[in-house]
C-alpha cells in the first residue's frame, strides 16, 4: 500500500512545472509593465516611445545627455529646425553606442547620427561589452524581439552571454530593485547649476573614468565598433558626424592621453569621409559646467552658438 502511494505521478508534476511556468510568465510580463511605467532615459525604452522618424538621433556617452535635458530638443529644434533624439548611456562606448544604433535603425528612420565621442571609452570593456549588463541598464530594456536580435548578433563580438540570457529570460527585470524608481540620471537635477572648481573632485573624476592602463584589445574593437556604426549609418541612407564634446580647460588638462586614439580616428574618419570635428577647447570656462565635465543650460547654449549648431543645421 505505501509503495503504491509513493508512486511517481506524472500528470501531478507536470501540473507543477505548468504552474510555475505560468508563474514565471505572469512575472515576466508584470516585471516588464512595471520597467514602461518608470523607465526614462533607457535609450531602447526611449527607441520604443519616439516617433518613426527623427532629423538627427544623438548617440554617445554622458557628455551627449545634456541635449536630450529638459527643454533642450525644443531649443535645438527652434535654432536649427532639426527635430533630436537624444539615445546615450552614461558611461556608454563604441559598442553600446552601436548596439543602440542597430536597435534604433531596425525600425526607425533618421536623417543624421550625432556620435558624441569620449576617449575614455575606447579604453576599456568595462564601458562597453560589460557596460550593457549593468543593473541601471539591463533591467530597464523592453522585451521585445527586435532588442533580443541586436543583442545576439552582438555576442560574437564581445557582449557576455550571461547579459543576453539575463535579458531573454527576464530575469533581470524581475530581479530590478529599483524598478519603481523613475530611472533618471541623477545628475540631471544639476543641469541649472554652475559648478565650483574643485581639485579634489577634478582627480577623483578622472580616477573614475580611467581606473585601468588602456587596453589594446578594447581601442580596436572601439574603432571597430565606430567603423560599423558609420557603415550601418549609411546603409540606412542617414549622414554621420563625430564630435568631442566641449570640456572646461582645468578638467581636460587632467585627462590622461590614450596613445594614437585621436590620430588613428582621425584616419578612419578620412577614409571614410567622415566629419570628425573636435569641440574639447571650445568651452573652457567652468561656468558652464554643472560639475566636473558636465555642460550646464547655458554651457550647451553657448555650444548651439559656437559650433553645435552649424553642425545640427548640416553646414559642417
Amino acid at each position: 500500500m505505501q509503495a503504491s502511494e509513493d508512486r511517481w505521478h506524472p500528470v501531478r508534476a507536470i501540473g507543477f512545472l505548468a504552474l510555475g511556468l505560468m508563474l514565471y510568465v505572469g512575472l515576466f510580463l508584470w516585471s516588464d509593465q512595471v520597467r514602461e511605467t518608470h523607465a526614462g532615459r533607457n535609450p531602447f525604452h526611449r527607441i520604443a516611445q519616439a516617433p518613426i522618424q527623427s532629423d538627427w538621433i544623438i548617440l554617445g556617452a554622458s557628455h551627449a545627455l545634456p541635449l536630450g535635458f529638459d527643454g533642450i530638443p525644443n531649443s535645438l529644434r527652434t535654432a536649427t529646425t532639426q527635430t533630436t533624439l537624444t539615445l546615450a548611456v552614461p558611461g556608454g562606448g563604441p559598442a553600446v553606442t552601436r548596439l543602440v544604433a542597430e536597435r534604433y535603425f531596425a525600425d526607425h528612420e533618421a536623417g543624421s547620427v550625432l556620435v558624441v565621442l569620449d576617449a575614455f571609452t575606447f579604453a576599456d570593456a568595462r564601458w562597453n561589452e560589460d557596460r550593457l549588463g549593468d543593473s541601471d541598464i539591463l533591467p530597464k530594456m523592453p522585451a521585445d524581439p527586435l532588442t533580443f536580435r541586436v543583442l545576439l548578433r552582438a555576442v560574437p563580438r564581445g557582449l557576455p552571454v550571461g547579459t543576453l540570457l539575463a535579458y531573454v529570460t527576464g530575469f533581470a527585470r524581475i530581479n530590478d530593485r529599483a524598478r519603481f524608481e523613475t530611472d533618471r540620471w541623477e545628475a540631471e537635477g544639476r543641469f541649472d547649476n554652475t559648478s565650483r572648481p574643485s581639485e579634489a573632485a577634478d582627480a577623483a573624476r578622472v580616477a573614475y573614468l580611467y581606473p585601468d592602463a588602456p587596453s589594446e584589445a578594447s581601442i580596436q574593437q572601439g574603432l571597430a565598433d565606430i567603423e560599423a556604426l558609420i557603415g550601418l549609418t549609411r546603409a540606412h541612407g542617414a549622414r554621420i558626424v563625430l564630435v568631442f564634446p566641449p570640456l572646461p580647460e582645468r578638467f581636460a588638462t587632467r585627462l590622461p592621453e590614450i596613445p594614437g586614439l585621436k590620430p588613428r580616428l582621425a584616419a578612419l574618419a578620412g577614409r571614410l569621409g567622415v566629419p570628425l570635428i573636435d569641440h574639447q577647447g571650445l568651452i573652457p570656462d567652468a561656468q558652464f559646467y554643472f560639475d566636473t565635465d558636465h555642460l550646464n543650460r547655458s554651457g550647451v547654449q553657448l555650444w548651439l552658438e559656437r559650433g553645435l549648431g552649424t553642425i545640427l543645421r548640416g553646414e559642417q
